[in-house]
């Protein structure tokens, strides 16, 4: 065999060899085919099915199952035939009881969750982007889910990952629905961004998005540029660090409070937030600023011995301005404009208060609790 033939068979035989670790593409729907794609009827089969790190292309349509997903990838919607959204529904349309599928460590609670990122093996990030998950379906009384929470979307401890350009929906439950939840109680750092997605009609007096962490603060969580209507609150809590930022809040439908901004180290910025009966409780150290709060019975909202600096921030048509809850608050309260209040600075002790612009403010200093 002459060396160039030999040569020739050579090159053969490696690209032979290497055919099965050309880049693929993983696809949930059928609506692409062909040679470069590997192709599952279902979101589950494809999240247990695609090797670790893969992206799994999702065609617009309804899967109704419950997704589980225990290895790093990318799920990502993806538009086709003038449609863009992959839609994840409730898995029994009976409307039988559904069984739940984690335990809140954070909270105690069950949970039944549409999309669960759990025990992911090998660690890495589980990447969320351009689906809707909606819960329909999943309430027939007060926390009638076996008593559990019906959650969107759940990262338990451990996991990390990014929930981008989602819409989670209609997890009711009657008091027991979340659109969003993340937690960590494990000794590793994680950290997870919720950006750019709406969440909305989480009825009762459910949660929109929100992070825990227990002792010691192993979470760490952006929640920036999403948009919430009649879906409770947003909050980071327990030992959790992070940023709320850029977020709008609008018809609560809850009577609670839009920003939970209970947790060390936060920062609060530039988020917008209408009709709530608090506009933003804090606690521990925090700064908040640049915040637009209108038509909310108390703007801010302060637990005794925050340590907080406060500025910047705009409050138009509220019932009080800040409210000190009797406390001793440690920080500046400078730059704020305070627009029709019936009352500015309510139970304050200590903090320093200078350099606010007031505007059609009925009492600057009420001596009673008078906020709502």
């Amino acid at each position: 065999m002459s060396r160039h033939l030999a040569w020739f068979f050579w090159v053969i035989a490696m690209l032979a060899l290497s055919a099965p670790l050309q880049a693929l593409t993983y696809e949930v729907g059928g609506c692409k085919t062909g040679a470069g794609y590997v192709n599952f009827t279902t979101i589950s089969a494809a999240v247990i099915g695609v090797p670790a790190g893969s992206t799994i292309e999702v065609c617009p349509g309804v899967y109704s199952e419950q997704v589980t997903i225990t290895q790093p990838l990318t799920l990502k919607g993806i538009a086709f035939n003038n449609a863009s959204r992959a839609v994840i529904t409730i898995n029994d349309p009976t409307g039988a009881p559904l069984a739940p599928n984690v335990t809140s460590l954070t909270t105690g609670q069950p949970f039944y969750a549409q999309v669960l990122v759990h025990n992911v093996n090998p660690a890495g990030p589980v990447n969320l982007t351009g689906i809707t998950v909606d819960g329909s379906g999943g309430s027939t009384g007060e926390c009638s889910i076996v008593s559990a929470g019906l959650a969107g979307i759940f990262y338990a401890p451990g996991t990390s990952g990014t929930v981008d350009e989602v819409t989670a929906r209609n997890q009711v439950n009657d008091g027991c629905g979340f659109g969003v939840w993340v937690e960590n109680a494990d000794a590793t750092s994680e950290t997870i961004t919720i950006k750019n997605s709406s969440v909305h009609d989480v009825g009762g007096l459910g949660v929109a998005i929100a992070a825990l962490s227990l002792t010691p603060s192993t979470l760490t969580s952006t929640i920036s540029g999403n948009f919430l209507s009649n879906a409770g609150f947003i909050g980071i809590e327990g030992d959790a660090s992070g940023t709320i930022a850029g977020n709008v809040l609008t018809s609560s439908g809850t009577g609670e409070t839009g920003i939970f901004a209970e947790a060390a180290g936060l920062t609060v910025s530039a988020n917008t937030a209408a009709s709530w009966y608090e506009g933003i409780r804090i606690s521990l150290a925090s700064t908040v600023e640049s915040n637009k709060l209108s038509n909310v019975g108390t703007a801010i909202t302060f637990f005794p011995d925050a340590v907080v600096p406060v500025k910047s921030n705009t409050a138009m048509n509220v019932g009080c301005g800040f409210d000190f809850l009797s406390g001793s608050i440690t920080g500046a309260i400078s730059g704020n404009v305070l627009n029709d209040a019936a009352n500015a600075f309510a139970n304050w002790l200590g903090s320093s208060i200078s350099g606010n612009s007031l505007y059609n403010v009925d009492t600057i200093q009420p001596t009673v609790a008078s906020c709502p």
